[in-house]
Parts: structure tokens; sequence; C-alpha cells
């Protein structure tokens, strides 16, 4: 007789999170590639290119130091290097001062500091605002909280950006938390200073936590007006915590370098949080990110060169085939409305290219609700990726229109 299987549940918390569409995008992948198809994966925004040599020798730098061991556990806070930079950077951005002591904590990725800052402040069954679409990780941050989450729209004709006034009373009431994220992932939506000050405002109103997620504040297009930082908007301290990265912006997404700032009381918080479950980034790569915050920022320059142009030889290859679809102000990315064949079936739009064609884009409706009937491509293949891709998708039985 066998004995019968040792299984122990899992926590509901971890049972009822949402469902990630991704996984199944990632099992075609793995699919075809098993079966030796060609694939070219614009799915998922994985960087193409490497970090610059300043930041990469100072890393090196910092492992062969021997007046101080960086091999050894960080402090919980961070080094004081890097949170002196992260200081200056804000100042020399966005002139804002920020105290480096109480203001600032460096993060391994900003993704897990907003993840903490949920789990430092919403308890089971309070309401988090995320307006949709938006970076899929924020759901399921929000349900390991156990918090009600609650989509409120980002509408083309609104610029991707909500409208607070028509956030109904009773849900405003309730709601703990708001996450902005401009400019925007998925759809590369930009929002000014004036909306920042429209949203410190209605948040002070309803005593609500704003949450800023700016990773991508370094790839706006247009260099004459580039993104802001909600920090820049009075009142916002009171208010306000905001997440960066250097993943986008200067070529480190494998390196896990983000930053909370704002709030001294929140930063306070997430810092009590992540004492309990991590001792900083490894001390080299602190000093590296240091290096990166305080030296050059032409890689900055050279990034948002480099997607813009990606960017512009996609649309116009795109519009070719008779795909209307917009240029982006911002980001790594193109988000499309699905050809007007497939309805708002967007899973379907992207399988089907994927199996005429091996390239693959994101369902829009993996970044929530009101993501459905759309899809993203990320920029992330060189000018000769993009030529093949193009290529590929002439060749495909779709109707584009």
């Amino acid at each position: 007789m066998c004995p019968s299987k040792f299984i122990v549940p899992v926590a509901d918390r971890v049972a009822n999170l949402p469902p990630y569409i991704f996984a199944t995008v990632f099992q075609m992948k793995e699919k075809a590639l098993a079966a030796g198809r060609e694939v070219v994966d614009l799915g998922v925004g994985n960087p193409d290119s490497r970090a610059p040599r300043n930041v990469v020798a100072a890393l090196n730098n910092a492992i062969d130091d021997h007046s101080w061991n960086c091999h050894g556990y960080s402090t919980f806070r961070g080094l004081p290097q890097l949170r002196r930079a992260i200081s200056q950077w804000y100042g020399n951005r966005f002139a804002v001062t920020l105290d480096p002591e109480t203001e600032t904590l460096p993060l391994i990725g900003s993704k897990e500091g907003i993840a903490n800052l949920m789990r430092a402040y919403l308890n089971a069954g309070d309401t988090i605002l995320i307006p949709t679409p938006c970076y899929p990780a924020y759901f399921g941050a929000a349900a390991l909280c156990e918090a009600e989450i609650a989509e409120i729209p980002l509408r083309e004709e609104n610029g991707f950006r909500p409208v607070l006034s028509d956030v109904p009373a009773d849900l405003a009431a309730k709601a703990r938390m708001l996450l902005l994220n401009y400019p925007n992932n998925p759809t590369g939506g930009v929002c000014d200073l004036a909306f920042y000050e429209e949203a410190v405002r209605w948040c002070r109103e309803n005593k609500v936590i704003l949450v800023s997620d700016i990773a991508y504040s370094e790839l706006g297009f247009d260099d004459d007006n580039m993104p802001v930082s909600v920090l820049q908007a009075p009142g916002a301290m009171e208010v306000a915590v905001e997440f960066q990265s250097l993943s986008k912006s200067h070529s480190m997404a494998g390196w896990r370098v983000g930053m909370a700032v704002g709030n001294a009381e929140a930063i306070t918080a997430l810092g009590r949080v992540k004492s309990n479950v991590d001792f900083s980034l490894f001390g080299g790569i602190q000093m590296a990110a240091a290096e990166a915050l305080t030296g050059s920022q032409q890689v900055c320059a050279d990034n948002r060169k480099v997607y813009e142009g990606r960017a512009r030889k996609l649309v116009a290859g795109y519009r070719a085939l008779g795909w209307n679809v917009p240029m982006p102000p911002a980001t790594m990315y193109i988000w499309a409305r699905i050809p007007a064949s497939y309805g708002d079936d967007d899973f379907r739009f992207i399988s089907e290219l994927f199996e005429q064609t091996g390239v693959l884009l994101s369902p829009g409706s993996g970044f929530g609700a009101y993501g459905r009937g759309y899809c993203r491509t990320s920029l992330v293949t060189d000018d000769a990726g993009i030529a093949r891709v193009l290529e590929l998708m002439q060749k495909a039985e779709i109707k584009w229109g």
C-alpha cells in the first residue's frame, strides 16, 4: 500500500494570488524553442544594453578595496555614500531637496520596495487604488497583503491618466493607497506637474498615501519637457513616497538597484519592514550605484535615443502593415489596440501572431481589466532584429487594419 502524498496546503494569500497571464505566454515561448522554432521575444521589458563602464569599474574597485569589507552584511538602511548620492541625484534632476538620513532608502529593486511599502501600510481588507493598465507586479504585491484592489481606468482619450474626480466618493473614503506610474508601463503615457499637484491635493483630502513609481523617468522622448517627480508638487513630502530604479535608465536591470524617497515617516516604516526581511544590497553594488547616480548621466541620454529610434522604426513598420499604432512619448514600449478583426481578444491576437511568425508580444489583459483589447511591444531588439520582426510580420496572414 502506497502512503498518501505528503502535502501541506499553502497559505490562502498565496492560493488566492491572481492568475499570471504571462506564465502562459512564457510556456508558449519555451515550447516553441524546444521545437527548434525561431522566437523573437518582444514581450518582456528586459534591456539588451550593458551597464556603463564607470559603473562596472566602481563595482570592481569596491570588491578589491581592502580598506573596508564589502563582502560582509550591509547596513539595513544602506551605505551613507549611496543615500547621499540619491539625494544629490534628486537635487540635480528635479531640484528636490532630500535629507539622505531620513528621506532616502536604497532598495533591492523598486519592485521589492513597492511590495514592502504595501506590507507596511495595508491591512487585510484595506483598499488600494491601482490605475490600469499597469505593471502586473502591483496586483501580486497587493494580493499578498490581502488588500482589496480597486482598478480605476487609464483611458487613451485622457492620455492614460486617471480622472481622480471620477473616483466614487465611497471608494475614495475606503481607499488607503493610490499608486501612480509615470511615464507609464505599459502605455507610455506621461503626466505633468499640474496632474501631480491635483493628485497630492486629492490624496490629502481623502487621507490616502500616494505611491509614485517613476522607474521610466529618464526615458521621456521630449528633451524640452522631461518627466517630473511628484515630489516637485507642493505638499507632496507630506503624503507621497516615490520609487526610482536604475534598471532601465542606466541599463542595470539585473543589478537590482532601486530607491525610495519622500515622506520620512513612510521611509521609516518601509525600513522597519525591510530590516526584518533583508540586509540591503551587496556593498559593492551600492558603491557602483552611487557612481551611477553621481557620475556622467550620458547613459540616460543614450538610452533615450536608442529607445526612441527603435520605437519610430517599429511604429513606421507596423503602420506600413496597415496596423495603426501610436508613437509613444516615453518608455521602452509600444502600446496599441489590437487589429479590429480580433475585437478585444488580445490573447488570441498575440497567440496567432506568435504561431505564424515566432514574434512574441504581451497581451494587454495581463496588465489589468482596462488593458483588454491592447498589446505591448517591448523595444528590446536592435535595428537588425526590428527588420527581422517586420519581415516575419509581413508574411503573416493577419488582417492588420
